[in-house]
């Protein structure tokens, strides 16, 4: 192993330009770094994703699919790095108090490093990115488990981070149910794939927003946030896992 071979700029850029605008709400102070480390492992799945995505949109260029490939990965691994160096703040409390100016330049910074990060992996841009069904229907059963939630369980306005993730799961099997359906009809398939990676995209970067603005609605009543190694890695392996299939049987 040489270092060139865990070493790339862009997963290296997006990791520290996510992490930096997290740590600018609380101005980078080592008193509430808490924050970034659990931001951490979200940020990391995020880039993963990214990575993946543009790995299935690189299909037609079999040379460009192995170092997509492998900036997803060195995406999880620069985040669970930063998480074990920052693992003893998680005894920090989630301070609420932040200025509203702090939130939205930390939220934009993300964002602006997530649009980079898609449209410098992709040669389609944000546009493949993009898929309004999704963000619908992710948005739609969002509200359905808030509006349950208030009316069976008191603790309803907290743990978001592990419903959203639970959303996320959610709409990742239901495309990979529909892509399974769908293997022999090429044109039918992208779509399906879509909706499945997508809705893991999309519900880690609220995750992201959350922590961001409302951290304590984020967490546990205890103060833990539920997303955590044990529950990141089973999505990285279930997703090598379905790209593994799919390239095995459209072979």
């Amino acid at each position: 192993m040489t270092l060139e071979s865990v070493l790339d700029v862009k997963s290296l850029v997006f990791v520290m330009g996510s992490l930096l605008s997290v740590a600018a709400v609380v101005r980078f102070r080592p008193s509430e770094c808490r924050l970034v480390a659990e931001a951490a492992l979200p940020v990391g799945l995020a880039g993963f994703l990214i990575g993946v995505i543009s790995m299935l949109a690189a299909e037609s260029n079999p040379s460009q699919i192995a170092p997509a490939l492998a900036i997803a990965i060195l995406t999880l691994v620069y985040t669970g790095i930063v998480r074990l160096i920052a693992v003893d703040s998680l005894n920090q409390n989630l301070l609420g108090a932040r200025s509203m100016m702090g939130k939205a330049a930390g939220t934009g910074g993300v964002i602006i490093t997530m649009i980079w990060a898609a449209t410098s992996v992709s040669s389609d841009g944000l546009a493949m990115f993009w898929y309004p069904e999704v963000a619908m229907v992710m948005t739609g059963v969002a509200l359905l488990v808030f509006l349950i939630g208030r009316l069976v369980d008191d603790g309803y306005a907290t743990d978001w981070a592990k419903k959203i993730l639970g959303l996320g799961w959610l709409g990742f099997s239901m495309g990979i149910v529909a892509a399974l359906s769908q293997l022999s009809a090429t044109a039918a398939l992208g779509p399906a794939l879509a909706f499945s990676f997508l809705s893991l995209l999309y519900s880690t970067v609220v995750i992201i927003v959350g922590l961001i603005w409302i951290p304590q609605a984020m967490t546990s009543e205890k103060g833990s946030l539920s997303l955590g190694l044990s529950q990141i890695l089973p999505i990285a392996v279930a997703v090598l896992a379905v790209l593994v299939g799919l390239t095995v049987s459209l072979q």
